[in-house]
C-alpha cells in the first residue's frame, strides 16, 4: 500500500527518476520515507522556481546591458566623430592664423610651426621642424636678439628679427616668446611670430620723414630769423631818419606836420611788432621745450605781476593753490600772457578786473581768464582766433592780431579746445584744456 502511494505521488521529476533508479522496496516501505521524499520534493520544487527566477532575471539583465552597450558605443561613436571634428576645425583655425605660432626647444631648435610660417617666409613647415631658429636669421644683430631670448629662462621677451624669405625678400619678425617648464624644468620656449615688415618700414619712413622736418624746421626758424632781422633793420633806419629830420627842421614843423612824424613813426613799430608777432606765430607750438613740474599758482602770480597798465588793475585767482602739473610751462604762460594781455588791451571799463581760474577735470585741468570788457558778440568767436584779425581798427588799439592765433595754434598742437563765454557789456571768458601730462597724451 505505501509503494502504492509512493508511486502515485506527483514528485518532482528528478526526484521520480531517481526513485526509479535507486530506492530498493523495503527502503520504499519504510513509514518515514514518505516525509523524507516529500521534503526533498519540496527542495526541488524550490530549487526549479529559484533556477526559473534566475533565468527570467539574467535574461532581462542581458536585454538591459545589451541595450546600454548598444547605447554606449553610440555615444563613444558619437564623440569620437565629434572629437574628429574639433581636431579638424582646430587644425583649420591653427592653419587660418596670421601669425605663426612656435615652439623651440632649449637649443632653439622648432619643435612646432603652423603653416604660417610657410605662408611669411616661404620655408616648408616640415623641413624646418627640428632646425635652428637661429640658421634662418643670416642677419648679426637678429643672431644677437635670439640668443639674449634664448639665455632668458624667466620671463616673456619680444624683439624684432630680420630674416630673408626663401626667395630672397627681407622681412621682419615681431617675436614673443616666453619660457616653459614642465615638472619644473625649463624645456623651451613657445610663442608667436608675426609679420611687422610694414610696420618697420612705415616707422623707418616716419623717422627719416622727421629728421627731413626738424632739418626744414630748424632752416625755418634761421630763414625767419633772417628775415625779421633783414626786415627790421631798415624799420630801425626809417625810424631814425624821421627823428632825424624832425630834428633838423623842428623849428620848421607845424601842428599837423609833427602828428604825421609821429604817425610814421607809430607805423614804423606797428610793423616791427607785426614782424615780431610773425617770428613768434611761426615758432608756436613747434619748438619744444623741457617740460617741468610746477605749481599752477606761483605761475600765475608772477604773470601777474608782470602786467600794468594806466588804468586800475586788479587781478582775482581761482583754484586750488597747492595744484601741480607736468607741462612745457613757456607754452603755458605763453597761452596765459596772451589772454591776459588781450583782457586788458580790450577793456573798455574803467576798473579793469581780470579773472584767472583752474580745475582739475581728472584727465586734464581746464583753466579760465576772464574779463570786465565790452564782450565779444558770438558771431566774432571764431574769427578772433585767424591770424592778423582784429575786431577794433588798428588806429583805435594797437595790435598785431598775431596773440590769440598763436594761443589756438599751441592749444591745435597740445590735442586741447578753446571756447569762449561773453555777455555783451559785462565781459568775455576764454576756457581752455591742458592735458595733465603732456609726455602721456601728446602723441
Amino acid at each position: 500500500m505505501q509503494t502504492l502511494e509512493l508511486t502515485e505521488t506527483n514528485y518532482h521529476r528528478l526526484l521520480k527518476r531517481q526513485i526509479r533508479k535507486s530506492l530498493p522496496p523495503d527502503l520504499a516501505e519504510h513509514p518515514d520515507m514518505q516525509d523524507f521524499l516529500m521534503a526533498v520534493n519540496q527542495a526541488y520544487t524550490e530549487y526549479q522556481d529559484d533556477l526559473t527566477r534566475m533565468e527570467l532575471i539574467l535574461e532581462q539583465s542581458s536585454g538591459e546591458l545589451f541595450k546600454a552597450n548598444r547605447e554606449l558605443s553610440r555615444i563613444a561613436q558619437e564623440k569620437t566623430e565629434e572629437a574628429a571634428l574639433t581636431s579638424k576645425r582646430l587644425e583649420e583655425v591653427v592653419g587660418s592664423i596670421s601669425e605663426v605660432l612656435v615652439q623651440l626647444d632649449r637649443e632653439g631648435n622648432f619643435t612646432y610651426l603652423n603653416q604660417a610660417w610657410e605662408s611669411i617666409t616661404g620655408y616648408p613647415v616640415a623641413a624646418s621642424l627640428g632646425q635652428r631658429f637661429a640658421g634662418f636669421l643670416p642677419p648679426l644683430e637678429s643672431r644677437e636678439k635670439l640668443v639674449e631670448i634664448l639665455n632668458n629662462e624667466t620671463q616673456a621677451k619680444e624683439e624684432t628679427l630680420r630674416i630673408f624669405t626663401a626667395d630672397g625678400q627681407e622681412k621682419w619678425l615681431g617675436a614673443s616668446l616666453s619660457p616653459y617648464y614642465a615638472n619644473g624644468t625649463h624645456i623651451g620656449f613657445t610663442g608667436t611670430l608675426s609679420d611687422v615688415t610694414a610696420r618697420v618700414t612705415a616707422e623707418t619712413k616716419l623717422k627719416s620723414y622727421t629728421r627731413d622736418l626738424e632739418r626744414i624746421n630748424a632752416e625755418l626758424d634761421q630763414f625767419a630769423y633772417v628775415v625779421s632781422h633783414d626786415l627790421k633793420a631798415p624799420l630801425r633806419a626809417i625810424n631814425n631818419l624821421s627823428e632825424w629830420i624832425e630834428e633838423d627842421i623842428a623849428d620848421m614843423l607845424e601842428g599837423e606836420t609833427k602828428d604825421q612824424f609821429r604817425l610814421l613813426r607809430g607805423r614804423v613799430h606797428r610793423m616791427e611788432n607785426l614782424i615780431n608777432g610773425i617770428l613768434s606765430y611761426s615758432r608756436a607750438g613747434r619748438i619744444k621745450t623741457v617740460k617741468e613740474k610746477f605749481q599752477i599758482r606761483s605761475l600765475v602770480d608772477e604773470l601777474c605781476e608782470s602786467f600794468s597798465t594806466k588804468k586800475p588793475l586788479s587781478f582775482r585767482i581761482e583754484g586750488e593753490p597747492n595744484t601741480e602739473i607736468e607741462a612745457e610751462k613757456i607754452a603755458l604762460t605763453q597761452i596765459l600772457q596772451n589772454l591776459i594781455s588781450n583782457g586788458i588791451k580790450y577793456n573798455d571799463k574803467a576798473e579793469i578786473t581780470i579773472t584767472i581760474g583752474w580745475k582739475d577735470l581728472g584727465n586734464q585741468f581746464e583753466f579760465y581768464v576772464g574779463d570786465n570788457g565790452p564782450g565779444i558778440s558770438p558771431e566774432f568767436h571764431e574769427r578772433i582766433f585767424v591770424i592778423f584779425q582784429t575786431l577794433q581798427a588798428r588806429d583805435e588799439v594797437e595790435s598785431t592780431g598775431v596773440g590769440l592765433a598763436i594761443v589756438k595754434k599751441i592749444l591745435d598742437e597740445k590735442h586741447s579746445k578753446i571756447r569762449i563765454e561773453t555777455v555783451m557789456g559785462e565781459g568775455t571768458t576764454f576756457l581752455f584744456t591742458w592735458p595733465k601730462n603732456e609726455a602721456k597724451d601728446i602723441q
